[in-house]
């Protein structure tokens, strides 16, 4: 790279700089405002999407690996593999009754 090209970029980043400074100046009664709001969208989203997506339980085997976990019997703690025949009575996947 030319060293002129060199000092021109950082020529614009000290330009970017100062314009992100004036903004902040400028802008300085607007900043709590924008920052709460941000949270807040942050916040709504984090909610719409916990809400929205459906969990889905892990139902990887330990020993094979293939989703072939089922639950022994519903609503207790055991699973079984119904590729590979894995079984452990006191294992617990989450979500996996309602599955």
């Amino acid at each position: 790279m030319p060293r002129y090209l060199s000092s021109l970029v950082q020529v614009l980043w000290i330009l970017i700089a100062l314009g992100l400074v004036y903004a902040l100046v400028a802008f300085s009664g607007w900043i709590p405002y924008i920052v709460g709001g941000i949270l807040a969208g942050a916040w709504m989203l984090w909610i719409l999407i916990s809400a929205m997506s459906p969990s889905k339980p892990d139902r990887r085997c330990p020993r094979c690996g293939e989703e072939g976990l089922v639950k022994i019997t519903r609503g207790a703690p055991g699973v079984r593999c119904e590729v590979c025949g894995f079984e452990d009575a006191t294992m617990h996947v989450a979500y996996l009754d309602d599955w």
